[in-house]
């Protein structure tokens, strides 16, 4: 604990610009978007299947757009970047506020999903991660609390302010509360966000990698990608269908929301972890391990379909969703650098948005067509399995060696023990 004491102390307006920034992304994810969802459907007279495909739409295309956008950080500095994501991002809070016409229902989705869980995520991780040397993983992990955090309270903030003001107001109200909190802690890392990063020098050897020009043809660019691509694709789907699944198996609306926090709670355990543990490990030797809560989570609700089971489940994919939330960027910029970190993390921000737009309507064709929810997460369970097998292959042959003598150590303990 010292020693998160001492990293934030010596960082405290960065830091607490990368939290607050992973906080209001909640603003283009999907279970905040979902507040607002039977108030358009009803003043727009959508089907439920007209807004799924439209929210799909927009989705994938703020995903491409990502890549574009997403290189500026690399050659801007960090707080001008930081005030035109943060402002496109509340003119389309604003927009959606006055969401009245499906016109402006489309252009505020799509600004929130391409500005908000897009480039806010890009911007918090990616600047915390040029700007930190050691204690990458501590930094890493602390700003992106700003996600479960956003997951556990802005429903209970939300949805008395929807009551009391209306929707339309609420998200007014909710943007010039956003306005007076963040602009001052993006005018803080002034200092900070106009200079230029250290290079690292540890034993990855060096942080200024070789910039490659083509990552397509690269395996280890369609390795990380498959491996950010499986949890958010089954927890976007998940998420959005929880109360449909909940439904079908006989479970209250009140047990599935109880079940739901488990994942805000525990994924932010998973994020306090998961600094210690890649500062000491390193993000690339937990790439290919971090995913094994989810699959164990996954595992319980293809065997069993007892109520209890499902708030185990969320614990399970919560302690993975925030051990990946730091190893994942880790990882990027151990193989890649810190040169061009932006242009090549706003490729996996594409990855991982496209993940979020084809989860939904993968699981809502399979529901549609009564396939059993047991069997939909067996599947899922495997596309997590080849994730983590594939990433392996990215793996130094000295990090075999250690796996092994980690697990030597474990066993002697339990000997030990008995």
């Amino acid at each position: 604990m010292g020693d998160w004491v001492q990293v934030f102390r010596g960082n405290k307006r960065l830091l607490t610009f990368g939290f607050l920034f992973s906080f209001f992304s909640s603003f283009g994810q999907t279970f905040f978007v979902s507040l607002y969802v039977p108030f358009w459907i009803q003043s727009l007279d959508l089907s439920n299947t007209a807004f799924g495909t439209l929210y799909a739409t927009v989705t994938v295309v703020a995903a491409i757009l990502i890549s574009f956008s997403g290189k500026y950080i690399d050659t801007m500095p960090l707080k001008k970047y930081a005030l035109i994501v943060f402002g496109g991002l509340m003119l389309s809070v604003l927009l959606l506020s006055q969401a009245k016409s499906l016109i402006l229902l489309t252009a505020g989705l799509f600004l929130v999903r391409w500005l908000g869980q897009g480039l806010m995520t890009h911007t918090s991780s990616t600047g915390i991660a040029k700007f930190f040397d050691q204690n990458r993983g501590k930094a890493l992990s602390f700003s992106a609390m700003g996600h479960p955090a956003g997951h556990f309270l802005l429903p209970f903030i939300m949805l008395p302010l929807i009551a009391f003001a209306g929707w339309s107001n609420s998200l007014i109200i909710l943007s010039l509360i956003s306005l007076a909190i963040m602009i001052p802690a993006i005018l803080a890392i002034k200092s900070v966000g106009e200079t230029q990063p250290e290079v690292e020098k540890n034993s990855t050897g060096g942080m200024e990698k070789p910039v490659i020009t083509n990552h397509f043809l690269s395996l280890n660019f369609w390795i990380i990608s498959m491996n950010i691509f499986a949890l958010p694709f089954i927890l976007t789907a998940v998420f959005l269908y929880q109360y449909t699944i909940g439904e079908a198996k006989g479970w209250s609306v009140s047990w599935v929301a109880f079940s739901f926090s488990f994942f805000a709670i525990f994924s932010a355990i998973g994020l306090l972890i998961s600094g210690n543990l890649t500062d000491r490990f390193s993000g690339l030797f937990l790439f290919p391990l971090y995913l094994i809560p989810a699959l164990l989570g996954v595992f319980l609700v293809t065997v069993s379909g007892s109520q209890y089971v499902f708030p185990a489940f969320y614990a399970l994919v919560g302690i993975s969703s925030g051990l990946g939330s730091t190893v994942k960027t880790a990882t990027q910029t151990e193989i890649y650098g810190t040169g061009n970190l932006g242009k090549v993390r706003s490729y996996f921000s594409t990855i991982l948005v496209l993940s979020t737009a084809l989860g939904p309507p993968v699981y809502a064709f399979l529901l549609d067509r009564n396939v059993p929810f047991n069997i939909i997460m067996a599947f899922s369970g495997v596309l997590i399995i080849l994730s983590s097998l594939a990433s392996f292959r990215l793996w130094p042959i000295e990090y075999f060696g250690r796996l092994k003598a980690l697990a030597s150590v474990s066993v002697g303990k339990t000997k030990t023990r008995k």
